[in-house]
């Protein structure tokens, strides 16, 4: 858990004498020889393979060996890439040369392959598609340590319920008696038990699940994601109130942390089944707060809507139609509950702060339409998708628990083929951002150094795979892998941060049940877990207030800290190296992504083939199809390939009529042909009059109208009285179809006293205002210009025609009824007044020239 200062109000203090409590870093000398990283784990055989070697030395020129199990150069080059840099200046190696070593030209499968660079060797890595198969299960291990309550806890005993030496879950705020919240998982090192986690890692568990099913051999199994979802699923539902209407959000609170007194240590002397000193009799369990809970009710929601489908399903693994039924009832109410309460909830000490709910509900509305097939559930949906926007424009882009929109949308798209190029323009945006920070980083980190860093990590890694099951497009498939690469070894310190993966993995987490674990059995591991991730060396000083343990290290690990990098193997550690449920289930769903299978499938019919047809041109569109990386375009019978939209079918006689016919191909093959479209170009150009057409003027004149002037007065003033803007309206509705070639809006100006840029609106919806008589148009009565279209600017300059490019405008509204307004104003209020001719005018009249 992040954790926030035990006392805040020694925080000055601690950061003050920081340097007496906290033992200071050993600097060695240089470190002599070379540090080859890999992924320890190893690699598939089509992935991009590059280590990282350090050295002390310069080794440009110098010959590398790639051997395999029987100790023959399989492959063999010289280093021949820039020297990054030096690393290590906060550990001492300050190592002056540092460079990256492609070896991706190996691919043959194969186990115990090394690399070899004069007699320095990296560890052991296999090839194979396979690779990383058994990762996902692995990682579950972790969560059976994390288990409370009577759900068969592992290295630990049965905790928080009666008849065992810990306090009991849990007493409601106020209450006088106990309810039922035992189960779920404690959070980290400490035992409290969050909805805000424990409810998104139940969704990113299942979903995990039905989309990669492959890696889980055994789901059903007392060892399966199956069994260990239901831990998360059991307790979300106890969380909730149907008959009161509450949602609960934690069980326990920060007091759990303020038990070390004189002893820093005390907080891992105390075994889950004798956790008893802190609150007595019961824990307490916290309700949402009024009008608030929204983002808590949406993760619950869609865990529980993803158990009714998953335990409902006759054929899987875990059917029961009793336990999935009762899942989808609490699910629906809990849901219908969170879309009146719109507040964020988090917990009582705001250890986790959420950012927003639409992410939430949106993932939980797409379950219960999985579920129940439901049309306003996958509705609201796309809704709360479409709200939340794109994620990638807010001030922190790295997803976590708190952000979980790449998980919503690409559950969206699974479900509603017709969304997935919505789904993917977005990953690619966000992706694109995260691509662009980690090509600049020095190890291709696509998160910031910060707490939870690789939580941020396996998530990028995670919405990038995502990306690549839906576009059928692996842009970003390298991405993905350097995440896991750094991971599982390829990383400053040569660690696999995922406990017993790859050679040499991290020992000492931030644990309470490992420590306690550690005093009889020197040798246990926390198999499954993963480490929480570096921090700059200013950062670390600020969040990490606990001194380490001295001694319990390696110095030959620790050296290869850098100020851009700090990450300490040491069980003091919270900034760094806690171990934390959400982090875990980020790394369990990066690895089942990553091996899981991903078989390319035709990609299905463009659809939106339009054709708009001008005098002598035709512009052809569709829709991009997901999957696609082709599209062939049949043009008058004869097929085009690679053409990209918009396809631009140029010289055409007047008045001819021609056909058109779209696919879309992948690596698979291609799709059908699309119906075909029939556009003919025009005979000539046609001005349309405008048949409406006046200024307004405010102050004293706001309800003066000036629709039968010949002029149309424009102007820009700070006072009142003096600020005119213009309204022209034509009429397209004699004109066939549902979309026209181009449009361009012609005005002259017979006056401007002087140079100032003119603004062009196109206003939707408000089509019925009045040139002049009855009802006329006036300032105070002027049309709406919410939703209006920002078309462009003229700079204005002196009398004379001046026009404007207004095609895509025109064209939102020919499926509508064909009436467009345009309205015209000077927004910089430097008091020149333009003056163009009206309707009225006997020359030079405004005119829409539409083709």
């Amino acid at each position: 858990m992040k954790r926030q200062s035990r006392i805040i109000s020694f925080l000055v203090a601690v950061i003050m004498i920081a340097t007496v409590i906290m033992p200071a870093t050993v600097v060695q000398a240089n470190a002599s020889g070379v540090f080859i990283r890999v992924n320890q784990v190893g690699y598939k055989p089509s992935a991009n393979k590059v280590a990282m070697v350090l050295s002390s030395t310069n080794l440009s020129g110098v010959r590398y060996d790639v051997f395999n199990s029987s100790n023959t150069s399989v492959l063999n080059g010289t280093i021949s890439s820039a020297n990054k840099g030096s690393w290590g200046d906060a550990g001492g190696a300050n190592c002056a040369y540092t460079y990256a070593l492609d070896f991706s030209a190996l691919s043959t499968i194969g186990s115990g392959y090394y690399i070899k660079i004069n007699t320095y060797t990296s560890p052991a890595f296999s090839v194979s598609d396979s690779v990383y198969s058994s990762l996902a299960d692995l990682s579950m291990q972790f969560f059976k340590v994390q288990r409370c309550g009577n759900t068969n806890p592992k290295d630990h005993g049965v905790c928080h319920i009666s008849g065992t030496g810990s306090s009991v879950d849990g007493k409601p705020d106020g209450a006088s008696s106990t309810i039922d919240v035992t189960g779920g998982w404690h959070d980290a090192s400490d035992y409290i038990k969050f909805m805000s986690t424990i409810g998104h890692v139940t969704d990113v568990m299942l979903t995990t699940y039905i989309h990669h099913p492959e890696v889980f051999p055994s789901p059903g199994s007392t060892s399966g994601v199956l069994t260990e979802a239901k831990v998360g699923l059991d307790f979300i539902r106890k969380m909730w109130d149907n008959t009161n209407q509450i949602l609960y959000m934690e069980v326990a609170d920060g007091l759990d942390h303020d038990v070390e007194n004189d002893d820093l240590d005390s907080r891992s002397k105390c075994w889950p089944e004798n956790d008893n000193t802190i609150y007595g009799a019961s824990r307490p369990v916290h309700p949402c707060p009024a009008g608030k809970g929204a983002n808590l009710a949406g993760k619950a929601a869609a865990a529980l809507a993803l158990g009714a489908k998953i335990w409902g399903d006759q054929s899987g693994p875990s059917y029961n139609a009793t336990l999935a039924g009762s899942y989808l009832t609490a699910a629906q109410q809990i849901y219908t509950w969170g879309k009146t309460r719109t507040g964020i909830a988090g917990d009582a000490d705001e250890f986790y702060v959420d950012t927003d709910y639409k992410d939430d509900m949106a993932w939980a509305a797409a379950e219960l339409y999985r579920a129940t097939g439901t049309a306003s559930y996958l509705a609201d949906a796309k809704s709360y998708c479409d709200s939340a926007g794109e994620w990638y424009n807010k001030s922190d882009t790295s997803l976590n628990w708190s952000r979980a929109y790449a998980w919503a949308n690409y559950e969206v798209a699974s479900l509603d083929p017709a969304y997935k190029s919505t789904v993917i323009s977005r990953m690619n945006n966000h992706l694109n951002v995260k691509k662009t920070y980690a090509d600049a980083q020095f190890w291709n980190n696509s998160s910031q150094p910060k707490w939870g860093s690789y939580e941020a990590m396996s998530n990028n890694a995670i919405e990038a795979l995502m990306y690549q099951e839906l576009s059928g497009n692996s842009t970003y498939s390298n991405l993905a892998g350097q995440q896991l690469d750094f991971m599982l070894g390829k990383n400053p310190w040569g660690v696999s941060m995922l406990n017993g993966a790859g050679t040499t993995w991290f020992q000492n987490p931030r644990h309470r049940v490992t420590t306690l674990n550690r005093a009889s059995n020197p040798g246990y591991q926390l198999l499954g877990a993963w480490s929480e991730g570096f921090e700059t060396s200013a950062q670390y000083a600020v969040d990490q207030l606990d001194p380490l343990l001295s001694g319990q290290e390696n110095p030959n690990i620790v050296q290869f800290n850098d100020s851009r990098m700090v990450w300490h193997d040491n069980r003091r550690d919270y900034a760094t190296n806690e171990v934390t449920i959400s982090g875990n289930a980020a790394g369990m769903a990066m690895v089942a992504f990553m091996g899981g299978s991903y078989t390319q499938s035709i990609p299905s019919v463009p659809t939106g083939l339009a054709a708009a047809a001008g005098p002598s041109q035709i512009n052809v569109t569709w829709s991009a199809a997901a999957g696609a990386t082709s599209y062939d375009l049949e043009v008058d019978g004869t097929t085009i390939s690679n053409a990209t939209s918009p396809y631009a079918h140029t010289g055409l006689t007047l008045g001819s009529t021609h056909s058109y016919k779209v696919r879309a191909g992948n690596s698979a093959g291609t799709s059908a042909w699309s119906t075909a479209v029939i556009a003919t170009t025009s005979a000539a150009a046609v001005d349309y009059p405008a048949n409406a057409d006046a200024y307004v003027r405010d102050g004293t004149y706001a309800t003066t109208n000036y629709g039968t002037a010949t002029t149309i007065d424009i102007k820009g003033d700070p006072d009142a009285g003096y600020n005119r803007k213009g309204f022209l309206k034509f009429d397209l509705t004699g004109r066939s179809g549902t979309s026209v070639a181009s449009a361009t809006l012609k005005v002259y100006c017979n006056a401007a006293s002087a140079k100032t840029p003119l603004v062009i609106y196109g206003l939707s919806g408000t089509d019925t205002w009045v040139e002049s008589g009855s009802g006329s148009i006036t300032w105070n009565n002027q049309p709406s210009s919410t939703g209006a279209v920002t078309i462009g600017t003229l700079n204005v300059t002196a009398a004379g025609w001046y026009t404007i490019d207004v095609t895509s405008y025109v064209n939102s509204q020919m499926s509508g009824d064909k009436k467009v307004t345009f309205k015209l104003q000077v927004e910089n209020n430097n008091g020149a007044t333009l003056s163009f001719n009206s309707k009225e005018n006997a020359s030079n009249k405004p005119a829409l020239t539409v083709n």
